[in-house]
């Protein structure tokens, strides 16, 4: 018993230690490499704790070249553009000057529901009040709205990326025929030529779909 403890408490020590050479940053906030190595260090950590038989050396070891080389990819990434390119990729701008880049959404598996809740959890409203918003290399979303919203309640999203959400044109009233109404109003004939189609106190904003790459 007193054995096991002592492994824990020295591991403990050791795992900690190893977080803090990686630098302060939450788990959110972690690059890939380095969300990598902490789940690696982690593994390694648990293996000497549940084998009491194991040399605590061959965990300590592992965790030692693991926090080696995340401290020399770091200074990597400082000094050379293409390893930092390389190890954490690049930002993505998703929306630029209220227009959405669909392409982008596409490279970045964004759905239009998850940029819309971006949005909203940033207090914007309508894609029209985004200056920029930026997907970080990190995974969080930036939003930078214009300086005067045009909008302040909620949009409905009625087409997201060629299908119609059949519930939200309940919610509105609106029928098959009202949507065809609405498309052909805006200049489209079917739905799946649409992207985006959402609705703000009355106002219908519609966002074609452009080809992929």
């Amino acid at each position: 018993m007193a054995v096991a403890l002592i492994r824990t408490v020295i591991l403990y020590i050791l795992t900690v230690t190893a977080i803090r050479c990686m630098g302060k940053r939450q788990l959110g906030e972690l690059e890939p490499t380095e969300f990598v190595i902490t789940l690696l260090i982690s593994d390694l950590a648990t293996l000497c704790m549940q084998d009491l038989e194991m040399p605590l050396v061959y965990s300590v070891i592992p965790m030692v070249t693991l926090v080696l080389l995340e401290i020399l990819f770091s200074f990597l990434t400082l000094k050379i553009p293409f390893v930092n390119r390389l190890l954490s990729g690049r930002y993505a701008v998703l929306i630029d000057d209220g227009k959405i880049d669909q392409r982008e959404m596409c490279r970045s598996q964004m759905t239009v529901g998850e940029l819309m809740e971006e949005l909203r959890q940033k207090g914007v409203m309508a894609v029209e009040d985004v200056k920029y918003c930026v997907l970080e290399t990190d995974g969080k979303v930036s939003v930078i709205p214009k300086k005067e919203a045009t909008q302040k309640t909620l949009p409905l999203i009625l087409i997201s990326d060629g299908v119609p959400v059949r519930e939200n044109l309940r919610r509105r009233g609106l029928q098959e025929s009202d949507l065809r109404e609405i498309l052909e109003k805006s200049g489209f004939s079917e739905e799946k030529s649409v992207f985006l189609l959402y609705e703000i106190a009355g106002k219908y904003t519609c966002i074609p779909k452009e080809d992929q790459p």
